[in-house]
Order: C-alpha cells, then sequence, then structure tokens
C-alpha cells in the first residue's frame, strides 16, 4: 500500500494519463534562528521543501516519512512550479531535485527548523485550516482533481512512504475519474492533446492553491467516487 501501490496506479492510468501525467515525476521546532528566504520563489520553494524533508527525516529517523510529512514537503514544491497559474512539471523536477540536494545540506548542518516560519509565512496555503470546500462541479474541478491525484501517485511512487490507508482511496479516485473524464472527452470528441494538457496543468495550479493536498483530495475523494 505504499510505493508498489503508487506504481501499479501509475501503470494503470490510460490515455488521459499520458497527456496529463508526463514528467510529473521528483526523483518547526526547537531554537534555529530563523531565516530570511530568497526573494526568488523557486529558490524559496526548493528551501522550504528540503528544510521540511530534513525535519520529518530528523523525526522519523531510518523510518519512512509518513504520507502526512511527503504531501506537506512536496507542496512547497508544488506552489513554486505553479507560479503563474499553470503547473509547470520541469519546474515540478527542477525545484524538487534542488530541495534534495538543499536536504542533505539541511541534515549536515541541523538548521532546518529556522526555516518553518518563514516557509509557513510565505507559502500561507501549505497551513491547516487553509482549504475551505473544492470549486463548483465541473470538468475543469474534475480535471483538477484527477491531476492532482495522477502527480501525487508519481511523485510518491519515487519516495520512501509509510504505508498508508490513504494510498488506496487516492489509486480508486485517480482510476475512477481518468475513466469518467475519458469517456466524457470522447462522447464529445474533444480530445485535443495540447489542450487538454493545458487544462490539466492549470488544475494542478488551481489544486495547489486551494489547501494542503491531502485536504484536497479528501474532498475530492469524497465527491467523486460516489458519481
Amino acid at each position: 500500500m505504499h510505493s508498489n501501490l503508487y506504481r501499479k496506479a501509475t501503470r494503470r492510468s490510460g490515455a488521459l494519463a499520458i497527456v496529463v501525467g508526463a514528467s510529473l515525476i521528483l526523483g518547526g521546532c526547537g531554537g534555529a534562528p530563523e531565516v530570511t528566504l530568497p526573494t526568488d520563489k523557486e529558490e524559496s520553494a526548493a528551501l522550504c521543501y528540503g528544510a521540511t524533508l530534513a525535519l520529518a527525516q530528523e523525526q522519523e529517523g531510518t523510518k519512512a516519512i509518513s504520507l502526512d510529512q511527503a504531501s506537506h514537503a512536496l507542496h512547497f514544491v508544488l506552489l513554486g512550479a505553479s507560479l503563474n497559474g499553470v503547473g509547470e512539471p520541469t519546474k515540478v523536477n527542477q525545484i524538487g531535485a534542488r530541495g534534495k540536494e538543499l536536504q542533505h545540506k539541511f541534515v549536515t548542518e541541523k538548521n532546518a527548523a529556522g526555516y518553518t516560519a518563514p516557509c509557513a509565512k510565505a507559502f500561507p496555503e501549505t497551513q491547516a485550516g487553509t482549504f475551505k470546500e473544492l470549486p463548483a462541479d465541473n470538468p475543469d474541478t474534475r480535471m483538477m482533481c484527477y491531476t492532482l491525484s495522477t502527480a501525487l501517485l508519481q511523485i510518491f511512487a519515487q519516495s520512501k512512504i509509510a504505508p498508508d490507508p490513504r494510498a488506496e482511496a487516492y489509486v480508486k479516485l485517480n482510476n475512477q475519474l481518468d475513466q469518467s473524464t475519458l469517456a466524457e472527452l470522447q462522447a464529445k470528441g474533444d480530445i485535443n492533446p495540447a489542450e487538454l494538457a493545458g487544462r490539466a496543468m492549470r488544475g494542478l495550479a488551481q489544486a495547489v492553491h486551494l489547501g494542503p493536498p491531502t485536504d484536497v483530495m479528501k474532498a475530492c475523494g469524497d465527491r467523486y467516487p460516489k458519481s
């Protein structure tokens, strides 16, 4: 129910996932003084990602980090890659790779805790309680939920994450939306790969600005598997 499950879901995704999911792969506490983040939001996102992962690693030791810890850290990456209202896969990769490099530096220097408050201020969408509700049900909202689930499953497949019962729900949601959204597009004769990719990337940006991904995913799961 962890990396193998995420990989299985990725393999099962159909034609829609090929367009939507391509390239979306990514390889505070204490008395640490707060830092000032750079004005470059992408670099700030990488710093916050690396620091958050370093703190999670410090808390868990050699154990796998939790889905919540991984999702919280990843949220910084997705926000940094969605600054212009479009979730850009290449920037997800770049920010994620940069953050991984910084993670090792934070672990060595033991100064990750100083980034907790500045990162919360710079990226308020990452904080608990910020998510309110999904937009009204329409094709773009369904695409938003599908794209977020695709991104999370693909990225989590490359990570060491502890088993979590929500993983199965994410897989179920992803498969259901893959089938229903593709059927809807086929019925309309409306499958334009470039336009579809644009909708998906706008949906990803919209999703990550609503609040923590786990909260958005819960709302998507509560709404759509019943349809």
